[in-house]
């Protein structure tokens, strides 16, 4: 009994590790499956295990990082979390996708010509991939620039939208001006009218040139002038000032519709911050950064690198055993292919052949019946053809016979035929 139980406990250890053992190899296997291999093969080729397993990491990890990118993309278009992680999540599993073909359909066959041409729009399609993954992931890592850009390009296409809404209220600053122009017009006859007065003043005070204190004839003179320069005031006064009013009235309408239509397009260039916004603030960076514009450049080759790393790792390795039972695999499945076509084939000339002889004594047999029929119709027309000249035979030696009866030849014809028959035959 204490010799069991030293085993039962290394039995206990044991159990963990295996099912760790096993939960490794469960992850290797996917990993293996990822880079587009036969597991049913791999498994006979230990020697390829860790080229495949390399090269379904790097096929993994590029669908992951796909998934951020277009979750990234898809929030920054309709800024719902749930919407983006499920477009990310389908991305993801699109491009994974795209790159496991890309590898699994790549042969090697130790013709580098022939592999390059075959591999070559595996190539440009995985160039494509890289440019759509990197894009959306620059956008995130450089997130705070971009958006202060978009504010910088907002205020600017703000300062244009400006100019392009007064243009097109022109009509505002044409109203102020009449109005500048009609206080100017009341303004200066209220000038020359207080003028007139102060004159009025000073010649009922002596304190004009004339230095005669009273209401003379001076005073009446220019008391006349301001009278009339009064009138005017009042009429222009009364005429000038509803017209400012209603100017004003309509400035007021069109200042408040202005300022509104600005507010709106405000509002909506500081909303466009989406994707392609940041794209255009991105690329106007690039432009004025040196420093992003090579971190651009740096990241797009890292993912190129990452993208068509598989393919030319297949294209410069040596043909392994994997390869070698792949291609024996292929030919193996297209000889018995090709073998069931031939048979099949085989089968269907037999088929046409026996329906051929089938057809062939269908036709004999009908001919013969045929033939048997119009020797069958031949006879009856016979007999019937007999049957009637037996019924004309009858009929007519019966006439013949009731004509002899009523026959009374003459001596001549008696003659003739007792000459006819003592003739010599």
């Amino acid at each position: 009994m204490h010799n069991k139980e030293p085993l039962k406990i290394a039995a206990m250890e044991f159990k963990p590790q295996e099912n760790n053992e096993r939960s490794l190899k469960g992850i290797y296997k996917i990993i293996c499956w990822c880079s587009g291999a036969r597991l049913y093969l791999l498994r006979k080729c230990p020697t390829d295990y860790n080229v495949f397993f390399g090269i379904g990491m790097i096929v993994f990890l590029t669908g992951v990082m796909a998934s951020m990118s277009g979750s990234y993309a898809f929030y920054t278009v309709f800024q719902n979390i749930y919407l983006a992680i499920g477009f990310g999540v389908f991305w993801g599993i699109l491009i994974f996708f795209f790159d496991w073909y890309l590898v699994a359909s790549l042969r090697k066959e130790n013709r580098i010509i022939k592999e390059i041409l075959t591999a070559s729009p595996r190539i440009i399609l995985a160039l494509f991939l890289a440019v759509v993954i990197s894009r959306p992931l620059e956008l995130k890592l450089f997130e705070s620039e971009i958006n202060g850009q978009i504010e910088k390009m907002s205020q600017l296409k703000y300062n244009d939208y400006q100019e392009i809404v007064g243009a097109s209220y022109a009509e505002i600053d044409r109203l102020q001006a009449q109005n500048k122009k009609f206080e100017e017009v009341v303004d200066d006859l209220m000038l020359q009218r207080s003028m007139l007065f102060e004159l009025i003043v000073e010649e009922a005070e002596g304190r004009s040139p004339t230095a005669l204190a009273g209401k003379g004839s001076v005073y009446k003179e220019k008391k006349a002038e301001y009278d009339r320069i009064n009138k005017i005031y009042d009429e222009e006064k009364a005429r000038l000032y509803p017209r400012i009013e209603s100017n004003n009235k309509r400035i007021t309408q069109l200042t408040t519709k202005k300022e509104s239509q600005l507010q709106t397009g405000n509002k909506t260039l500081k909303g466009a911050t989406g994707f392609l916004a940041r794209i255009e603030a991105y690329g106007a960076l690039a432009k004025e950064n040196e420093g992003i514009r090579y971190a651009s450049w740096f990241i797009l080759f890292m993912f190129i690198c990452i993208e068509t790393g598989p393919m030319f790792v297949k294209l410069i390795s040596k043909r392994g055993a994997y390869d070698e039972l792949l291609t024996f695999e292929e030919v193996k499945i297209m000889t018995n292919a090709q073998q069931e076509i031939v048979k099949i084939k085989e089968k269907a000339i037999r088929i046409i052949e026996i329906e051929k002889l089938k057809s062939k004594a269908r036709l004999i047999e009908e001919v013969e019946n045929s033939k048997d029929f119009a020797r069958l119709m031949m006879e009856a027309q016979s007999e019937i053809g007999k049957e009637r000249i037996k019924k004309w035979k009858e009929t007519e030696l019966k006439r013949i016979d009731d004509q002899l009866d009523d026959y009374r030849p003459t001596i001549e014809e008696l003659i003739e035929e007792a000459r006819i028959a003592m003739k010599p035959n």
